[in-house]
């Protein structure tokens, strides 16, 4: 059975690695060709004639020391976006609270498609940690992240998802339609959603969706190792996400045009 999802399949291979490439390299800041080649998985031939299209375009400059890193015409297209910018602005402080509070990694991330994708991270004081890069995506029914930006998701997106390819990551994936829509419910009656061990064994994502007018055009979680999610720090987690989301949404509300979510 094929795991790859619609929107996997409907991909020009090429353009997918390019934008994998390019992505690799932001999350890095900068890169030889050999760490690119190692980081991305493409062969050395494939990476070297990506960078030097890239290059070409303005999306990758190189130094003399042939150190790669993102250039002006990503920076450019950026600010074309600007609405993930100002959320990212309007969400920082609050990132960093929940960091101080929790010594984990925090995460705030929107929903490209049917996935949900990292616009910023706050790592903190523990040495063992997880991590997810900016730019990194997961589909939408795996993790907090996702489930929290699915559960006040547009009802055709919901749809789109649910009569999807379910992946199974592990046994305790949301694999199954049935499944899905029951912990969707939930999520929207709560406002929380707390994961542990569904998309990777051994880990936990307590989230919440940013909500503006019924629907989530963000989401903010702290995600760590599930050995420290005792059920005090799963109740303290869980209200204090649900606090920064609320007041990341109020903040943004205010000086911002909402995208299409």
């Amino acid at each position: 059975m094929s795991t790859s999802s619609p929107t996997q399949r409907n991909e020009i291979q090429s353009l997918a690695s390019a934008l994998s490439l390019l992505e690799t390299l932001a999350g890095l800041e900068a890169a030889s060709l050999s760490e690119l080649v190692r980081e991305s998985r493409l062969t050395y031939t494939q990476t070297f004639r990506m960078l030097a299209t890239l290059e070409a375009r303005g999306y990758v400059l190189r130094d003399g020391q042939r150190v790669y890193q993102p250039g002006p015409q990503v920076a450019l297209l950026g600010q074309r976006a600007g609405w993930s910018h100002e959320l990212v602005e309007a969400a920082a402080p609050h990132l960093d609270a929940l960091c101080e509070l929790s010594g984990e990694l925090v995460l705030l991330a929107v929903r490209p498609g049917l996935e949900r994708m990292v616009v910023d991270r706050h790592p903190w004081r523990y040495s063992l940690r997880v991590d997810w890069p900016v730019g990194s995506r997961l589909p939408l029914h795996v993790g907090g992240l996702g489930v929290a930006l699915l559960a006040f998701a547009l009802p055709e997106v919901q749809a789109q998802v649910l009569k999807g390819s379910l992946e199974r990551y592990t046994p305790h994936t949301l694999s199954s339609p049935q499944a899905l829509r029951k912990e969707l419910q939930r999520v929207r009656q709560n406002r929380v959603r707390v994961s542990v061990d569904d998309w990777a064994l051994g880990e936990f994502s307590v989230a919440a969706p940013i909500v503006h007018d019924g629907s989530a055009f963000g989401a903010v979680n702290i995600a760590g190792f599930a050995a420290r999610l005792d059920a005090g720090r799963r109740n303290e987690y869980s209200r204090a996400v649900k606090s920064a989301a609320e007041t990341i949404a109020a903040i943004y509300s205010r000086e911002s045009a909402f995208p299409n979510t």
